[in-house]
């Protein structure tokens, strides 16, 4: 919906945007009711991509009411083509930021269980030079990825091997390092 309209316009989006993400993919299967503690979690990640998560901003701004969140970011996610295992990430392990609100008790951890994985960001508009958009870090993230499996299967959820579990957006501490425009 324009902001000078009174009325929806079916179109394409006007304000394409990215969010900046990493995704982690599961190699083990667990059966219906099962969960995965946030301590054994790792045991079930093979490795990790990037991962974009395009979003029709225009689009999400009128869907948000009443419908929440669906064309405008339904329509693409692109992934790298390589995945990095776990294993080969070991010697970037690092420290999370503390998490300010006391967490639930089947989402503490013991350990190191970010990354420290340095992340740029670069658009090339047509016809003209590369800029750089932002450059953030993974070891930013609020929620590791052993606390992310360990909420989905809280209730049960199972997972399949190959499955692919997106970080949501990674933001540093300074506008320059926001993983979104």
């Amino acid at each position: 919906k324009p902001q000078d309209s009174e009325v929806p316009v079916f179109s394409p989006t006007h304000l394409l945007d990215f969010e900046l993400e990493m995704a982690f993919t599961t190699c083990q299967a667990t059966s219906l009711g099962e969960s995965i503690s946030v301590n054994k979690a790792e045991e079930s990640i093979w490795g990790m991509m990037l991962f974009n998560d395009w979003s029709a901003r225009d689009i999400q701004t009128w869907e948000y009411v009443p419908l929440g969140p669906f064309l405008a970011k339904s329509f693409v996610s692109s992934v790298s083509p390589w995945i990095v295992t776990l294993d080969a990430l070991e010697p970037f392990r690092t420290k999370g930021p503390e998490q300010d609100v006391k967490v639930l008790p089947y989402l503490e951890f013991s350990g190191n269980k970010n990354f420290d994985i340095q992340l740029e960001v670069y658009i090339q508009p047509e016809k003209q030079g590369t800029f750089k958009i932002c450059a953030s870090n993974f070891k930013y993230m609020y929620w590791n990825m052993s606390q992310q499996l360990a909420h989905q299967t809280s209730n049960g959820c199972n997972i399949n091997v190959g499955d692919l579990y997106a970080s949501g957006t990674i933001s540093g501490p300074t506008p320059d390092s926001y993983g979104s425009m």
